[in-house]
């Protein structure tokens, strides 16, 4: 394949920015053409930044599904809510869901008791909007947000990026896909047959926050999940297993 220096980026990732400030800014030479080193730059839509921070990106999908947001306002006079749920699903839900698992994976909360991030929030809220005009609902009416989701068939936007990584880990395993299938195989020496193979529990094979967040995600889907070779039925048990996370 041949580079086109005008689609062409060049980022470099560094450990931290104080190394960044000392360090000469990279260029290289393609074709004749000079790629200087850049910030931030997009990729198949998605924004990515030298220190891998999303906030860029995220503010990207703000600014876009505020103005979906705004054209369902002005349509919910005028449709009822199950048009308004198609177009909130294929304008607003979409956006949220592309390469949700790229940048929120490591905001995944699977309990109540960890730490709701800020860049996340942001789209939740985002999506409450959109929840209050399918439901004809306002903020002063005070109605929970579970039961908006439960009105709409909307997943929350935690529970969207949970479904997303448990597909994909489905799919990695069940269609061999190298690396992400193998991301957190058990290895043991032994031929023992313990309770954690029987249940099909894993370990991270590594220290990253990614591979963790997957492991847990795995080990508390269902036996069914993990066995299944039919699409269906492992859609069915990842959504089943999403909507009891946190919103």
């Amino acid at each position: 394949m041949v580079a086109n220096p005008s689609k062409t980026g060049l980022v470099v990732f560094r450990p931290s920015k104080t190394l960044h400030e000392g360090a000469d800014t990279v260029q290289i030479d393609l074709d004749g053409v000079k790629i200087i080193e850049v910030n931030e730059t997009t990729l198949l839509g998605v924004k990515i930044s030298n220190d891998l921070n999303w906030k860029a990106h995220i503010n990207c999908i703000n600014s876009k599904i505020n103005y979906t947001t705004s054209v369902l306002w002005r349509l919910r006079k005028v449709l009822g809510s199950g048009e308004l749920r198609l177009l909130a699903d294929g304008l607003f839900m979409s956006r949220i869901r592309y390469c949700l698992p790229v940048f929120g994976i490591e905001s995944l909360r699977t309990n109540d008791n960890e730490p709701t991030s800020s860049t996340m929030s942001e789209l939740q809220k985002a999506q409450n909007d959109v929840l209050r005009i399918i439901t004809g609902r306002k903020r002063r009416d005070h109605i929970k947000i579970a039961d908006m989701l439960k009105d709409t068939g909307f997943l929350s936007v935690n529970q969207t990026l949970a479904y997303a990584c448990l597909m994909e880990m489905w799919k990695a395993r069940s269609f061999n896909i190298p690396v992400l299938g193998d991301l957190f195989d058990r290895k043991r020496n032994d031929s023992r047959t313990l309770r954690s193979d029987t249940f099909d529990v894993v370990d991270s094979n590594c220290e990253e926050t990614i591979v963790k967040k997957l492991v847990k995600l795995w080990n508390m889907s269902t036996k069914a999940f993990k066995e299944t070779n039919l699409l269906v039925i492992a859609k069915k048990e990842a959504k089943a297993l999403a909507k009891s996370l946190p919103l």
